[in-house]
Formats: C-alpha cells, structure tokens, sequence
C-alpha cells in the first residue's frame, strides 16, 4: 500500500484520529542514508511518529522530532509538516544488532538522551519540550512525551512489521486524542487494544488507513484528509547559495584561499551543491556592494 496519512474525528466518542503509513518512505530513506538495519529501524519509528505530529499542526506549521541519545546510533533528526511531507536524517547509520529488532533498537539508543519536540506554528515563534529517554522505546517515550507537554489524554502506537525478508515491509503509527468534550474511557480503551498489538496486527494483514482506526477506536469515524505521505527535502542551489553567503565576506575569501569551491551537502537527501570560483567571487562582490550601501 502507498504511504499515507489519514486524519479525521470519532464525533460519538469526541476522538481525533491521525494514522500514517511510512513504509515506502523509510525503505527509500534507508537507500538513501545507506542505513544498516537496526539504523533504519529506529528511523522507521522516528518518520512515522514525525508524521503524526506534522499532522497535528496548523496549516503552516512544521515540527522537528530529535532524539539524542548516548547510544551507537547516536540520534535521529526528523523535519514533518502537516501535508505529509517528512525529512530527516540518523546521526550514525552503520549499526545494526542481530537478533530482535525491538531490543536491538534499545540497544542502539544505548542508556540515556532526550526526547525533544520543537514547534513551528509558523508564526517566528517557536516551542520546545523534551522527555528524557526512559523506557529507551521511541513509542513508549513519545507517549510520555504527550504525557508531560501536550496535557491531552492521548493514545498512541508506532509499528515495524517486517516479512519475506524485508524487516520494513509496512511502518505505521496511530494516534487518537481527546477533543475537549471527549470520552477519555474511549481514549483508554484504545489504549489497551493498542497495549495487546492491534497496530502491528492490522498493519501485519494489509488494513487499509479507516480499518486500522475502527480496529482500535471502533466505528463512527469521519474522515477530514487522505494526503500522500512522501520524503521531501526543501534544499535547493539557492539555498545553497546563501549558506555561503552567511560566511561573510572573510569567510569567502578564506575558502577561495584554500578550495577556491565550496561544497554544501544536504543532510536530509545526500544532494551536493558545488558553488564555483566565479561563483563565490560573485556573492563576495555583490556582499561589498551591500556593506558599501549600509555605510
């Protein structure tokens, strides 16, 4: 099945819904992050938990996901917005512990870090809270995360089913939340079908985005958007142009000096950037003009 992301309402229950399908996506991003696969398990987790958050957002808004970690893998860095569109990129790639993927991805997060979430509601304000690493489980410590920032009685479950030698043949993650006049027995009822693998299990027998969501919440759900979840990166040579501006004058000099290019790689899509002599004599230039007017 194509990723995507299906959001909507249980209005009998006064439950939202947001369940996202990221297994085409992480499977692209371990090709192009060349991720072992414990690496690309734990980024698996992390592109669907950064789904369900971007979903949550506001029209504008965008929301980075970080998890930092004493393990080998280091950390994971996820960029979501609300249409679907997800980015990011694992610190360490090349690890992998054989045997079960769940305690291998423990393993990899090694003793201790943090779980922190930073909000771009679009407006140039922008909010941060964290969760230190405790149950060492990106589901687990994301509900604690819920828990302490959000204050909103919340279900959630993040999966990795793997088959017929393909460990990422289908990745999800379900979220369901209490609206202000909302059940919260209904919030914890999902809970504990979550808590017995309804996620995995619908995921694990092809459930299409609404089965999946009457698995765990039961009938009566409506749906406000069905949008393609894709890996998109934003970079562009003009981007790549004004992180060499940002040098300065003497730091564009100094490169000329020593490379007489410069390379900008993007972290989130692996794509370079190669900003010429010509080039970089150009942005100095047109850099003097600019100081010459400001005098």
């Amino acid at each position: 099945m194509t990723d995507r992301l299906c959001r909507g309402l249980l209005p009998q229950r006064g439950l939202r819904a947001v369940f996202v399908r990221v297994g085409d996506t992480a499977r692209m991003a371990r090709v192009l992050h060349g991720l072992y696969p414990t690496s690309a398990h734990l980024f698996a987790q992390g592109l669907a938990a950064g789904a369900l958050l971007g979903a949550l957002q506001k029209e504008q808004g965008r929301v980075n996901l970080q998890i930092e970690c004493d393990g080998p893998v280091g950390g994971i860095f996820v960029d979501a917005d609300r249409d679907g569109n997800v980015r990011g990129y694992v610190r360490r790639p090349a690890v992998h512990f054989p045997g079960d993927p769940a305690r291998a991805a423990r393993a990899a997060l090694g003793g201790s870090g943090f779980l922190s979430v930073l909000r771009d509601p679009g407006s140039g304000q922008y909010y941060r809270s964290a969760v230190e690493l405790e149950a060492l489980d990106v589901a687990e410590d994301l509900r604690r995360w819920f828990a302490a920032s959000e204050q909103v009685e919340t279900a959630l479950d993040l999966a990795v089913v793997g088959r017929e030698g393909e460990p990422l043949a289908d990745v999800g993650g379900l979220l369901l939340q209490k609206l202000p006049d909302g059940d919260a027995a209904a919030v914890q009822a999902a809970r504990e079908r979550l808590a017995s693998g309804a996620l995995r299990a619908a995921l694990a027998r092809g459930a299409p985005a609404q089965e999946v969501i009457r698995d765990v919440a039961g009938d009566g759900f409506e749906v406000l958007a069905d949008e393609e979840i894709a890996y998109r990166c934003g970079c562009s040579p003009e981007r790549a142009r004004a992180a060499v501006s940002a040098l300065g004058r003497e730091g564009i000099a100094q490169v000329l000096a020593e490379e007489k290019q410069a390379v900008i790689s993007c972290e989130f899509c692996r794509q370079r950037y190669v900003i010429g002599e010509a080039e970089l004599r150009d942005i100095a230039r047109r850099l003097a003009e600019r100081d010459a007017q400001d005098r």
